[in-house]
């Protein structure tokens, strides 16, 4: 079918560009779609418009809407900074303080976007290293590579985890226990403290001594309540199963909230519990449209537009054809199936965008399973995950987070190499992806 050529031709000229690119990637995904679409209607194979935009799911978009709404204003108000300077002041040497910091990104990034984490705790250790002039490039790198690694964890903490409980049918529970069995949080930990050696080797050498009195104040412990709450809601709902739009409206629902907070705190009306105090170690409050403004729409459009794409590769069976070339090298084996698949994930997200790649690539699972007459194919879909959300770990472009810390190491006078950023990510990843998959298998395979 021509429409199969187009489609992939279309969608492979997009994901380079969406994996090079750092602005403007929605609208060229979808530019990319409408040539497709048209050029097949030209060829006489047109896709069926309506059902393609059906795929578009509007629950991971308001669910990624809504958590980057809270996490905007969860940085204003420097919740998190607090948290890290007082694991700083206790933590005695730089070696310990580095390594709980990293642990802390780790603990944000479950519920807070990887990006998000790394602007709200790099500050603070680019504070740090100043105060003991010591080289900050391997604490922020520790810092984007551990929320990378966490925010695989929860349903909430990175786009594609989002596209995985949206494709298997996964509710906020679920990814703490499925089926009476354990889920993708206990491997993600296991491959935490597998990867927490590997930050120690780096940081435990460093044993000078830390003296940082006090912690920075707190505007207002508000956002934090609202993202409880969510947090909270989706647990409760996850009781009754697959959540299906409730979760995303939940998240949207705390998203409003929180910025309506922060607008009606910045001007003043609220009553003094509830307003955000001034404080003079903080730096002018953005207000409420730089918040909006600074909201990551195009990450919102992507989204839309790899649903779109991709739904257009599974009516076309490019995503059939893919899946039968796997299964065929894998030799009918299970194992195969599953390592071919976590290794591929590592390889190919450590150089483009992981969030096109878990949505071109769980239909291609599920694809596989079916070939190789596995009922279950679960196993299959975690162990991409963890493959594709740590493969972004070995590079420096392999994942928003990192490009972000190496940005702010840009402007600090610091020149990150990929030699020296994979020092650090490449054994991480290994690791981490080693042990997390391993129990995957163990719980989860065949």
């Amino acid at each position: 079918m021509p429409g199969a050529w187009i489609f992939s031709a279309a969608f492979v000229l997009a994901y380079i560009y969406i994996s090079t690119a750092g602005r403007l990637r929605g609208p060229a995904v979808w530019c990319a779609a409408a040539l497709a679409s048209a050029a097949c209607a030209i060829a006489g194979d047109a896709p069926d418009l309506a059902a393609l935009m059906g795929r578009v799911d509007v629950n991971i978009l308001l669910i990624f809407s809504g958590i980057m709404l809270i996490a905007e204003v969860l940085i204003e108000t420097r919740a998190p900074a607090w948290a890290a300077e007082r694991i700083v002041s206790v933590s005695g040497t730089l070696g310990r303080a580095s390594l709980l910091i990293c642990v802390l990104a780790g603990v944000v990034s479950m519920f807070v976007e990887n990006v998000a984490t790394v602007m709200i705790l790099a500050p603070v250790a680019l504070a740090l290293s100043r105060r003991l002039e010591a080289d900050p490039v391997p604490l922020l790198i520790g810092i984007a590579i551990s929320s990378n690694l966490q925010g695989t964890a929860t349903l909430v903490g990175d786009p594609p985890s989002m596209i995985l409980a949206a494709s298997e049918g996964l509710s906020f529970n679920d990814f703490f226990v499925l089926d009476g069995m354990p889920g993708i949080f206990f491997a993600v930990q296991c491959g935490a403290v597998a990867s927490i050696f590997v930050l120690w080797r780096v940081f435990g050498r460093s044993r000078r001594a830390v003296a940082w009195s006090g912690a920075s104040e707190v505007s207002s412990w508000v956002p934090v309540v609202i993202l409880a709450f969510v947090v909270a809601g989706l647990a409760l709902t996850g009781f009754t199963g697959p959540s299906g739009p409730v979760s995303g409206l939940i998240c949207a629902a705390g998203g409003l909230a929180a910025l309506t907070w922060h607008t009606l705190s910045h001007r003043g009306v609220l009553p003094g519990i509830f307003r955000a105090r001034k404080a003079a170690d903080l730096e002018e409050v953005r207000g409420s449209r730089q918040i909006v403004r600074g909201f990551d729409l195009d990450t919102v459009i992507l989204l839309a537009g790899i649903f779109f794409m991709v739904g257009a590769l599974e009516e076309y069976g490019v995503v059939d054809a893919i899946g039968r070339f796997i299964a065929g090298l894998s030799g009918g084996s299970a194992f195969g199936a599953f390592a071919l698949i976590v290794i591929s994930a590592v390889v190919v997200s450590a150089f483009v965008d992981n969030v096109p790649f878990v949505t071109a690539m769980l239909p291609v699972v599920h694809s596989v399973a079916s070939d190789l007459g596995i009922a279950d194919w679960r196993f299959l879909s975690f162990g991409m995950l963890i493959g594709a959300c740590l493969g972004g770990n070995i590079s420096p472009v392999g994942a928003s987070a990192n490009i972000v810390a190496v940005s702010m190491l840009r402007k600090e006078g610091y020149r990150v190499s990929f030699g020296r950023f994979a020092a650090l990510g490449l054994p991480f990843t290994l690791a981490a992806t080693a042990v997390g998959a391993a129990f995957i298998w163990f719980v989860w395979g065949p």
